[in-house]
């Protein structure tokens, strides 16, 4: 009976616990239809040019993040390195095209992610070993190599994501009457929150 009871309170706990879980975030918008406030807009990335080259596996793109890790025990890693570089580009969907201020925002990026890891007898690549030094540490330990996994992501043009942020308006660059600029609409990360890019 006991049994029972117990079964019944921990799939209530765990049905609220998924329903929480499953909270929805800003509705998904088409970029003609957008107003300033946290939004979820998807497109495809466009820019003028892929100026950056990703660290690790070298695709070129328009900004990137690299995370390295070591492990310290038999479960336990930790952050040698956490770099990311993006430029400025433009979403664009069926609807139209908005500017997306990455440059100048914390962002939290999960696309066009690679992977890799190192062991005692399986060295880290040269690209990862250059990355390890510029934080004073060495890849190998007394006898062999350290361990450690990593992971790269790109964010390369024509590619269609998921943008989660925040729409501002800023100044144009055409005037609209006497003294007064034009507005346009950016997308943004926000002190409180990052701008996401995700698949």
């Amino acid at each position: 009976m006991e049994f029972l009871a117990f079964s019944v309170v921990f799939g209530l706990l765990a049905t609220l616990l998924v329903r929480l879980r499953r909270r929805p975030g800003p509705a998904r918008r088409k970029i003609a239809s957008l107003r300033p406030g946290w939004v979820e807009v998807r497109g495809r990335v466009r820019a003028r040019r892929p100026d950056k080259l990703a660290p690790i596996s070298g695709r070129e793109c328009l900004g990137w993040a690299v995370l390295v890790e070591q492990e310290t025990g038999a479960y336990g890693w930790e952050t040698v390195v956490a770099l990311d570089e993006f430029g400025d580009f433009e979403l664009e969907d069926d609807t139209g095209t908005i500017a997306v201020r990455a440059a100048s925002s914390p962002i939290v990026v999960g696309v066009a992610e690679q992977r890799g890891s190192a062991g005692p007898f399986d060295p880290p690549p040269a690209q990862v070993v250059r990355l390890i030094a510029q934080t004073g540490a060495g890849p190998r330990g007394v006898l062999f190599n350290k361990g450690y996994r990593w992971r790269e992501w790109a964010l390369v043009d024509g590619h269609e994501i998921v943008v989660r942020g925040r729409v501002i308006s800023e100044p144009g660059d055409q005037g609209v009457g006497y003294r007064r600029m034009s507005e346009i609409l950016v997308l943004a990360g926000g002190a409180s929150r990052p701008l996401e890019l995700d698949e």
